[in-house]
């Protein structure tokens, strides 16, 4: 057993298990993420650092152990929790991720991210899913795939995100408020970058079928006049 893996066996709880980490709680109440494929974080924790500093809402870093990237733990549910359980908040909700999408227009990429030299900041997966709503307000974690690159498609990830993904019938028509307050928020000129991020979104992992129908049937809505 490796080093890594005999960390991960002291942690207190597992928080959650996305495509590539786990996170969990330790007992000192510091979160820490590990990566299952061994990749570095040390690049991760440089870039939290940098946003932190620069007035982004991230969790704060307290350094890289045996590859895994501890950090404070922010409570509050995850942005699609609330949406869940309270759809009324779809309008709002959008707001505030189309907000944070404005937040990041202002910081310069850090010249260490992957990219284009002269890009703009990217996330490149700021969804719900990872905007945690904490006491202070919403917090981004998850900056596994930043990059430098053109900020209407980080809009349009964040978009596919939340068109695609499949929910039970009561939650569709959240879900449609909850796109149309982040549109309504965001440069119409998204449109024309839905290409782009659908091929980075494909490209990622296996979709099934249904997802890929819907990706690109949403790319075909974007190139209609």
């Amino acid at each position: 057993m490796s080093s890594g893996e005999r960390s991960v066996a002291h942690r207190a709880r597992l928080l959650a298990s996305g495509q590539d980490a786990d996170v969990f709680l330790r007992p000192d109440g510091l979160l820490v993420k590990h990566n299952r494929d061994g990749r570095d974080l040390d690049p991760e924790a440089e870039l939290m650092r940098y946003l932190r500093k620069r007035g982004i809402p991230v969790p704060r870093v307290y350094g890289v152990e045996d590859h895994d990237l501890v950090m404070e733990y922010v409570p509050g549910p995850r942005m699609s929790a609330e949406l869940d359980r309270r759809p009324w908040r779809a309008a709002a909700l959008g707001r505030e991720l189309a907000d944070l999408h404005h937040r990041l227009d202002d910081v310069p990429a850090p010249d260490f991210l992957p990219g284009a030299a002269h890009g703009a900041l990217l996330h490149l997966d700021l969804h719900p899913g990872n905007v945690v709503l904490g006491p202070d307000g919403p917090v981004v974690i998850d900056w596994a795939c930043a990059a430098r690159g053109d900020r209407r498609v980080d809009l349009a990830l964040s978009w596919l995100a939340m068109a695609v993904g499949k929910l039970r019938p009561v939650r569709r028509a959240a879900r449609s408020w909850l796109i149309k307050s982040f549109l309504a928020g965001v440069d119409d000129a998204v449109r024309q970058a839905m290409p782009a991020a659908a091929e980075i979104r494909l490209a990622r992992h296996d979709r099934d079928p249904d997802e890929v129908r819907a990706v690109e049937e949403l790319v075909a809505r974007c190139r209609r006049p």
